[in-house]
């Protein structure tokens, strides 16, 4: 279809997956614009820098009468966005984004995809760094805005193709199918397997069955290449590899098991240190330095140095390339210092990545204190992980809590859960701990009343909590 279409547009254009796609389009010689609400946006400055248009409405009027293909999500209304009924009925070719981002695999020599529940914008971000220091013929489609000051997306050649496999439903409540079901990448990281996205996994054992769907297909082909990667640290996904092929996977971790071991992990003032080892690629001892910080990241570079080393990589250029790589956008990103307080942003979202993050935080700066401002997204994972969220917080020396970031498909009215939920669980045990602030304004206001001087300030979550930087700057 690529090679027959030269007018894309794409409904929803300014979301961070959306707007990769169009810079990628744009790369590969289309004509790319699209639509979306205005607002200021996280992506901005892909599109701009890209010179896209964005037509700031929804308007069937407003579809282009010569597009050759139009791409939605389900955000906008999904299927019932005007634009998208008005190409159906003018007879103008309708992918949806999941669709389209399996039928781009297959311009690809050697695609890898990056699945797990967390960790998986890091890591894919650190395969594509990389993979950009070792051959100038790759291509990436990250769901960030921006990692080590490059955009999310890149068209650079058709050799290496990296892509984050996304667990998510294509279109929930309607369809709940998850995303990565439709990629058939020749290799796949798997980084771990956890509860999340209620509003698509009722339990846990859903979500690890999507896993091992998504792990089998890949080995439903025959093309000799396809391996697995996946973490034997990870309990969810070990309990997996009984049901998999032998000779399917190579494993990462800590345990002496595992096909390639890191081992003696250290915090440094520019990242972490860790050793590998491997009997597999005969590897002993090879020490890596990463500009990242804390376990999981290590075990985030673990992912991608065992994935090159099967790819046909040597260690010692897999370590100088991985070397300077700073991290993703709105993960541990470093936003400024004033009076000797630090401000940082995270997109963790998930009780296990803020439990990470703040473990992180403490092996970096183990004598200062730690402030969370933390945003929940989506009232169905606020609801479903309440009492792990108010665990997870209290590891921060003080918290500040904001509304509940609903998702398009939910509603404020008749939800019986709030931020006030997560506030009092943590107050209960440490009285005067967390504030529920009922604006981003009342949290600026408290911040100003508990600061001091040498604090870690953290803005976290998956909504617009990123935000309140500026302000809280300056």
């Amino acid at each position: 279809m690529l090679n027959d279409i030269h007018h894309v547009f794409i409904v929803g254009i300014a979301g961070v997956a959306m707007a990769n796609i169009a810079r990628i389009l744009t790369q590969m010689g289309k004509h790319v614009e699209g639509s979306d609400i205005e607002a200021s946006f996280i992506t901005d400055s892909v599109l701009s820098e890209s010179n896209i248009k964005v037509i700031h409405s929804f308007e069937a009027d407003k579809l282009p009468h010569d597009v050759d293909l139009v791409i939605y999500a389900a955000s906008h209304g999904g299927k019932q966005n005007p634009q998208v009924v008005e190409a159906e009925q003018s007879d103008i070719p309708v992918i949806h984004q999941a669709e389209f981002l399996a039928m781009l695999l297959s311009h690809f020599t050697t695609s890898i995809g990056v699945a797990g529940c967390h960790g998986k914008t890091t890591t894919a971000s650190l395969l594509a760094f990389a993979l950009a220091k070792l051959s100038a013929d790759v291509s990436y489609m990250v769901g960030v805005s921006e990692f080590n000051h490059q955009f999310g997306g890149e068209y650079g050649g058709n050799e290496y193709f990296v892509i984050e496999a996304d667990e998510y439903g294509i279109d929930p409540p309607d369809n709940i199918t998850p995303k990565f079901h439709l990629l058939k990448p020749d290799y796949s990281i798997i980084t771990n397997i956890d509860y999340d996205h209620p509003d698509v996994y009722e339990t846990l054992e859903d979500t690890k069955k999507a896993f091992k769907k998504y792990a089998l297909q890949q080995l439903q082909t025959d093309i000799v290449l396809r391996q697995l990667v996946v973490c034997l640290d990870d309990k969810n996904v070990s309990q997996l590899l009984p049901s998999l092929p032998k000779g399917s996977y190579i494993t990462y971790g800590t345990s002496n098991k595992a096909d390639v071991q890191l081992s003696n992990i250290t915090s440094t003032k520019k990242g972490t240190s860790f050793s590998i080892s491997s009997t597999y690629f005969e590897i002993t001892n090879a020490t890596v330095e990463t500009s990242l910080f804390g376990e999981k990241n290590a075990l985030n570079a673990t992912a991608v140095i065992a994935c090159l080393l099967h790819i046909g990589f040597d260690m010692p250029e897999i370590t100088q390339a991985i070397t300077h790589f700073t991290g993703a956008k709105r993960r541990f990103e470093l936003l400024g210092e004033h009076d000797g307080i630090t401000v940082f942003d995270d997109y963790a979202h998930h009780p296990a990545e803020i439990t990470a993050t703040i473990q992180a935080t403490r092996g970096r700066f183990p004598k200062q204190r730690i402030v969370v401002i933390f945003q929940p997204h989506t009232y169905s994972r606020t609801a479903q992980l309440a009492d792990e969220f108010a665990e997870a917080l209290s590891l921060a020396d003080q918290i500040i809590l904001l509304p509940i970031f609903a998702s398009a498909r939910e509603s404020g009215e008749h939800q019986t859960i709030s931020s006030e939920t997560i506030v009092n669980a943590i107050n209960k045990k440490t009285s005067g701990k967390a504030f529920a602030a009922i604006s981003k304004d009342a949290a600026l206001i408290y911040l100003d009343e508990i600061k001091q001087k040498n604090d870690i300030i953290f803005t976290m979550g998956a909504g617009d909590v990123y935000t309140l930087a500026r302000h809280l700057l300056a």
